[in-house]
């Protein structure tokens, strides 16, 4: 545990919610910035900056970003490629796709450098917002008030799915969490395996799979039936595929978009080229447009937006030639629990009574993290939402919050003292879990927050010094 003298200097909490590479960058940026304050950062996990993407025990989980351009500072492009030549591969080129759990090692190295950041090891089950910031009720039943919150929470379980059967969940033949230590025990080596969504976390779950000594049958069913694309080098294109000025609308983007690759340009590089102005885009669109792009172009967006490494693409190509992983579409109907495993029956349009059966011993959900944060069990959010200082976004998803991250309570204003980011920012955004996003958000957070109220309230012991080399625009703010 970290502890910071200056923050008897004020008497002055700010308390990160969550320690992954949302909380942990946050505080780490914090500290940059010199705040004569307690800097807590409330997870119950043993090291911060690992989370549940970079703390995968397995180094056939690769990033899908290269090394050169995931950097954890936006002012030095070449940091994490200088620490990982450093650290674990000396021939590591800016087109390396590194292992996730490597890169959640160079994120808590950042945090292990900074001393004054204070880690608990605990959860936050309740929240009372007062005149002076929160008090936050943790788990072993002791109180924290913090003068600022920043809402760093990460992703949670899966939405539960229907048509699961009590049979299928006792016996164990299904597995609702992908990540739990337990989804691959017990299961033998030509077991079938079925799994519930094709996208990176179903790749991920193949590659554990196989890691583990699985060789039998692996299904994958999908709504839309297909993988992630892969990454490919590409030449880049000057002017983005979306220009300013395109009206917002979903088929005003999508023609400007065509008529980019039309003239020539390689797919990778069109998506790559809004990879500035997407969340602008975004929120451009009215929420009718903004819903229309949900039903019939995110997975579309999906697919070349967060492609595969190439030796993930590889993999995956090799097994689907091989016939030992089967692509199935359809939708997912029921999972009935047998003796021996599981049925699985998808509505699908290759048969003529609509339906296919599939037999497995171990039936996986891969759906991705529930974005329903009203229904997510978390005592915490839960009593946000029941206290109406958090509210959902307009489409129902994460949280409803301002450009800055400040939440939005259900009467419509602000907190000035409660802010998010990462994963809650998809309530507003359509880009925040990748890192250029989460690292930008982060910075400004940390900008905010240093010219705080709250923070200046004793400007005699309070220095804020701006962290050197650190290249961003921040948004003037009037507290």
């Amino acid at each position: 545990m970290k502890t910071m003298k200056a923050a008897h200097q004020t008497g002055k909490t700010i308390a990160i919610i969550g320690g992954g590479v949302s909380g942990a960058l946050t505080a780490y940026h914090l500290a940059r910035h010199h705040i004569a304050a307690r800097i807590v950062v409330i997870d119950p996990r043993p090291r911060l900056g690992l989370g549940l993407a970079y703390s995968t025990p397995s180094l056939r989980h690769l990033l899908n970003v290269p090394a050169g351009k995931i950097s954890a500072l936006p002012g030095e492009p070449s940091h994490f490629l200088n620490w990982l030549r450093s650290n674990y591969d000396p021939q590591a080129t800016p087109e390396t796709f590194a292992p996730r759990q490597i890169f959640g090692r160079y994120i808590a190295a950042l945090v292990d450098q900074t001393a004054a950041i204070e880690h608990l090891e605990d959860t936050v089950v309740d929240y009372h917002s007062n005149a002076s910031g929160a008090t936050l009720h943790l788990g072993d039943g002791s109180d924290l008030h913090a003068d600022i919150v920043v809402l760093a929470t990460g992703n949670f379980d899966p939405a539960t799915l229907p048509g699961i059967s009590d049979e299928a969940i006792a016996s164990g033949h299904y597995r609702h969490n992908a990540w739990l230590p337990d989804t691959f025990d017990d299961l033998a080596p030509d077991a079938p395996v079925v799994l519930i969504g094709s996208g990176l976390t179903g790749v991920d779950v193949l590659l554990r799979l196989r890691e583990l000594g699985h060789r039998g049958m692996v299904t994958a069913i999908s709504r839309h039936g297909g993988f992630p694309n892969r990454h490919a080098s590409y030449t880049p294109i000057a002017q983005a595929a979306i220009p300013a000025g395109t009206p917002a609308t979903c088929v005003a983007y999508l023609k400007a978009f065509h008529a980019t690759l039309r003239s020539g340009a390689d797919w990778r590089a069109a998506v790559d080229s809004l990879r500035a102005t997407t969340n602008d885009l975004w929120l451009a669109l009215s929420t009718a447009e903004q819903q229309r792009f949900r039903r019939h172009l995110q997975r579309r967006w999906e697919v070349v937006r967060h492609r595969m490494a190439p030796p993930i693409a590889d993999v995956i190509e090799a097994e689907l030639a091989a016939g030992t992983l089967v692509l199935r579409r359809g939708h997912l109907d029921r999972v009935d629990g047998r003796s021996a495993g599981a049925k699985v029956t998808m509505r699908t349009s290759k048969n003529e009574d609509g339906r296919e059966v599939i037999d497995a011993a171990r039936v996986i959900n891969c759906t991705g993290p529930s974005m329903n944060y009203r229904r997510v069990d978390s005592p915490l959010l839960q009593s946000l939402f029941a206290q109406g200082l958090a509210t959902a976004g307009p489409l129902g998803a994460g949280f409803n919050s301002t450009i800055d991250g400040a939440l939005i309570g259900v009467n419509g204003l602000a907190s000035e003292t409660a802010f998010t980011l990462g994963p809650g920012r998809l309530g507003t955004l359509l880009e925040s879990i990748a890192i250029p996003e989460i690292r930008e958000q982060a910075v400004r957070v940390a900008v905010l927050i240093a010219s705080h109220p709250a923070m200046l309230a004793s400007p005699a012991t309070l220095t804020v010094q701006p962290p050197a080399n650190l290249a961003m625009q921040s948004a003037a703010v009037a507290w």
